[in-house]
């Protein structure tokens, strides 16, 4: 593993519904915020649930050797090891469940983002991600570029489309 594996996080209050997360999770900034605010606060980036999947392998060994030395009975001890094991793997399981659904809905989310920001569809947005190799801020403006905005500042500062709740504003242009 070619990142240093933290220490087993300990005593964080756990939420009944997503027990299996012993890490914070990313705040994600509001969807009225300017479409390149939320690129760099890292809304979109990979998420981070499969890199901790791995080191719950890392931390079922470790409690397996440091239990090794209570058991005289071999038997006894593989039993106990299964027990430890078993429950990192439904922890690991859970977290890479989430990681693919985290990963699917942040792609959805950043594709229909591009389509508002930028216009045109969603179909041109996927076939430029996939010829693009870069970061997403690089994409965002190499695909400002495309579709022909040369001063990007003018959209960071465009007020984001709102769809309030309630009855719609009348159109003045209609009276």
């Amino acid at each position: 593993m070619a990142n240093k594996i933290p220490p087993k996080p300990t005593h964080r209050k756990r939420s009944p519904f997503y027990w299996w997360r012993r890490f914070p999770t990313h705040q994600m900034l509001h969807h009225y915020k300017p479409l390149i605010e939320r690129i760099q606060n890292g809304d979109f980036d990979y998420p981070e649930y499969f890199e901790q999947a791995k080191w719950e392998d890392h931390w079922a060994e470790k409690e397996v050797d440091s239990i090794r030395h209570l058991f005289k009975n071999s038997q006894n001890f593989l039993e106990e090891a299964n027990s430890i094991r078993r429950k990192y793997t439904k922890r690991k399981n859970l977290l890479i469940k989430d990681g693919y659904e985290a990963d699917e809905k942040r792609l959805k989310e950043v594709v229909k983002q591009f389509t508002i920001t930028f216009g045109g569809s969603k179909e041109d947005v996927v076939a430029f991600m996939e010829k693009f190799d870069g970061t997403l801020e690089e994409m965002y403006y190499a695909y400002a570029r495309i579709k022909g905005i040369r001063n990007v500042s003018i959209l960071e500062n465009m007020p984001v489309k709102r769809r309030g709740r309630g009855r719609p504003r009348k159109n003045p242009f209609l009276q």
